[in-house]
């Protein structure tokens, strides 16, 4: 099981950071974080043993789904 997962899509770099238990703040658990650049973008829920490559395929779903948000919107949910 990873605990970080890198993807590249349209040319820019994309990082997925598990927390785990307290450091993923109150809510339903253990959750991927979406990074671009160091800045939260969203959030998805971690499945405990999840590999990387149903990560991956989770962030690849979202950026396809999101592309056409603006800028400044993404990150709020």
């Amino acid at each position: 099981m990873a605990n970080r997962v890198t993807v590249w899509w349209q040319g820019e770099e994309y990082d997925a950071v598990r927390k785990d238990g307290g450091e993923a703040g109150p809510g339903p658990g253990p959750v991927w974080q979406l990074l671009h650049d160091g800045a939260p973008l969203t959030s998805f829920a971690a499945e405990p043993g999840e590999p990387a490559g149903s990560v991956k395929d989770k962030i690849l779903g979202w950026l396809e789904a999101n592309q056409s948000r603006p800028a400044m919107d993404v990150g709020r949910q």
